[in-house]
């Protein structure tokens, strides 16, 4: 699947390079050459992508004279062609980060189970501590509640702790929401990468 992300690499970026002549090294996997014929029936072998190539349409050949990759022609001075020639480009540079960071769509799938994980954990440990704080904040609650009961002021140190505790329980339930768009994140994030990831997998 590399190989067929770095032919299309080839193909898209071939007139850029075909008009700066790098060397086929920097631009081919190692051993490997075009072949296209001409419209005289003259065959062509290149270690570089050609324009005439591209007009006509081509075979990559390995070194063994195995065709890896057949591609037809495209009218140079067709500007859809062009710019269908740019997105295919562009998307064959992502597929290859994309095969550079997971080997497949269960690879992907893993890594967002991973991320997920991590933060219902986080959740789970947040949720705790919400809870402790509503106890404390109940039971200072409580003691307010038998002051003015008995007619006495609150104490003005119960008084703050129940502000202090009010903001804290207010802070932890923010964390709580955030983690929660972290994961409804994670899900929309992974879901465009798994699916890329199975097609690319299924063109192979």
């Amino acid at each position: 699947m590399k190989l067929l992300v770095l032919v299309l690499a080839l193909v898209l970026a071939a007139p850029v390079w075909a008009q700066f002549g790098k060397r086929a090294s920097e631009v081919m996997p190692d051993g490997a050459y075009f072949r296209h014929t001409s419209p005289d029936g003259v065959v062509h072998l290149n270690r570089t992508l050609t324009t005439d190539a591209i007009r006509n349409g081509y075979q990559l050949l390995d070194q063994h004279g195995r065709v890896l990759e057949e591609v037809e022609g495209v009218p140079l001075n067709d500007e859809e062609a062009r710019a269908l020639r740019m997105e295919k480009a562009r998307q064959a540079r992502e597929d290859k980060e994309l095969l550079r960071l997971y080997a497949g769509p269960e690879d992907a799938v893993r890594a967002r189970d991973r991320k997920i994980d991590a933060l219902e954990l986080s959740i789970s440990y947040e949720e705790n501590t919400l809870a402790q704080l509503q106890m404390k904040l109940d039971d200072e609650i409580a003691i307010a509640a038998r002051n003015e009961r008995a007619g006495r002021e609150v104490p003005e140190a119960v008084q703050k702790a129940i502000d202090r505790l009010k903001r804290q329980i207010e802070t932890s339930e923010e964390k709580l929401a955030e983690f929660e768009r972290e994961i409804d994140n994670a899900e929309k994030e992974f879901a465009p990468i798994i699916q890329r990831l199975k097609e690319i997998e299924q063109e192979q």
